[in-house]
């Protein structure tokens, strides 16, 4: 049987729900910057153009967004997932896509960054139709690699 998934706009009370169940990977990066995993989620939220939240079956599995200034060409998507998304990682992934398009005909340029040792993150965002660059970038300790989608 195929699971029911809902997405919604988020509201505050789901950024507490994926701060307690979120991926090691995203807590490690939260962490690395200084912040908890709930005030990473929450800075994102209040500063996202877009945030959806992303349940199968009723439990959280995803919150996603969209970073970016209203007259800029260029905008950073982001997600945060749980282990929940493993059972189900097509579902979850067709989602973030669908909404995906729809932030490229507000922002011709998607661009985030993403730690190189992060594989799981980085196959992800190839899916999604991203281009992962070689060249490296260093934040802090971590060394990023650039991902971007031009529509």
């Amino acid at each position: 049987m195929t699971p029911e998934i809902k997405v919604t706009d988020t509201i505050p009370i789901h950024l507490r729900l994926m701060a307690d169940a979120m991926q090691e990977e995203s807590r490690i990066i939260a962490t690395h910057f200084g912040i908890t995993p709930h005030k990473g989620l929450w800075q994102n939220y209040r500063q996202s153009l877009i945030c959806k939240s992303v349940f199968i079956q009723n439990d959280i599995c995803a919150i996603f967004g969209l970073l970016g200034g209203v007259f800029g060409e260029t905008a950073r998507p982001w997600i945060a997932m749980t282990p929940e998304t493993e059972k189900y990682p097509m579902r979850v992934a067709f989602s973030f896509k669908s909404e995906l398009k729809k932030m490229a005909t507000m922002f011709p340029v998607l661009e985030d960054y993403i730690d190189e040792d992060n594989e799981k993150a980085i196959r992800f965002m190839a899916l999604m139709g991203f281009k992962i660059s070689k060249n490296k970038i260093q934040v802090g300790e971590i060394n990023m690699v650039q991902a971007e989608r031009r529509s």
